[in-house]
């Protein structure tokens, strides 16, 4: 846990400072649908904000601004469906991106000791779509194990011994998988591997180092929600101070907005550390164990009576 928090100390800055430039241009990138939206359903939208004011004053008119809703929603169904599609695509990848980034960024600075804002953006790009892909295998695996799990429960429940066995074994087999998802992009990242590899190995730290791997996750969620309960807190304090004011409204509103605020661009923190955790274990205590070829030592051959006969007729038929 220490060595995570040494990482923060050292490279903390610029991780922060690279998380919060991404974090911006993919907001930026984000809003350009709602302005392309707001373009294209200019009159309907003018309309739906007289119909909200109207409900404001007069809540009454609920079921006229119900009904004039529906309509705008059928009327520009193939618009807003596509809207709502693309959307959701675009967030899948600008989330994936920002992901990438700041798990490459932690890479650098826990493995190689270095990290530039640039980071952010190589790992991001490199990595995008192998992450979408790794997150996409392992919600298929978690949810073909809870399907198989959960059908094999009626058959459990009709016997205690079952039901021991069931619990334990699919306990077992839970922690595994987790184990794997956790340990997956971090040897997709400290390797450069593709996502099935990654995942083949992360299942073999999680059945090879399973005590390991458990220390590890559990330091990480550690250091993690220490620091979360330190930022919340931190969140929390303007909240807190405003209350000694007369008017409680506004300083809800205002100490609840800087709160969130404080949250947003702090809240990386512990991700940082739960990863830091992770790479510096990976690089420590599992490493080594994955890939022992990596770091044989090399074998220095000496030539025999032979090789130095061969190699004195050889200089004798060039001459």
């Amino acid at each position: 846990m220490g060595e995570s928090f040494h990482l923060v100390n050292r490279h903390g800055a610029k991780i922060w400072f690279g998380s919060l430039v991404a974090g911006l241009c993919i907001f930026a990138i984000l809003l350009l649908p709602q302005l392309f939206i707001g373009m294209m359903l200019k009159t309907e939208l003018a309309s739906m904000k007289e119909d909200l004011k109207n409900l404001a004053a007069s809540p009454e008119t609920a079921g006229a601004f119900i009904h004039h809703l529906f309509g705008t929603l059928t009327q520009n169904g193939n618009l807003v469906l596509a809207y709502t599609g693309g959307l959701l695509f675009l967030t899948l990848l600008a989330s994936a991106f920002y992901s990438a980034g700041l798990i490459g960024a932690v890479r650098e600075a826990a493995l190689e000791d270095r990290v530039s804002v640039g980071n952010f953006y190589t790992y991001g790009f490199r990595f995008l779509f192998p992450l979408v892909g790794l997150g996409i295998l392992n919600t298929f695996l978690v949810s073909a194990f809870f399907a198989g799990w959960g059908g094999l429960y009626p058959w459990a429940s009709r016997d205690d011994l079952y039901f021991m066995a069931w619990a334990g074994i699919g306990g077992i087999l839970g922690l595994l998988l987790l184990f794997a998802i956790t340990f997956s992009p971090v040897v997709m990242f400290a390797e450069s591997m593709g996502m099935f590899r990654s995942f083949g190995y992360g299942l073999r730290i999680a059945v090879v180092k399973f005590g390991r791997a458990f220390l590890s996750l559990l330091v990480g969620l550690l250091s993690g929600g220490l620091s979360w309960l330190v930022i919340s807190l931190v969140a929390a304090f303007p909240w807190l101070v405003l209350q000694f004011f007369k008017d409680g409204t506004i300083a809800n509103i205002v100490g609840s907005a800087f709160g969130v605020f404080l949250l947003g661009i702090l809240g990386v923190f512990p991700i940082i550390l739960f990863y830091g955790v992770l790479f510096r274990q990976y690089a420590l205590h599992i490493q080594d164990r994955l890939f022992p070829e990596d770091h044989l030592e090399p074998v220095m051959l000496k030539p025999s009576a032979f090789d130095e006969e061969d190699n004195r007729m050889k200089r004798e038929s060039i001459s």
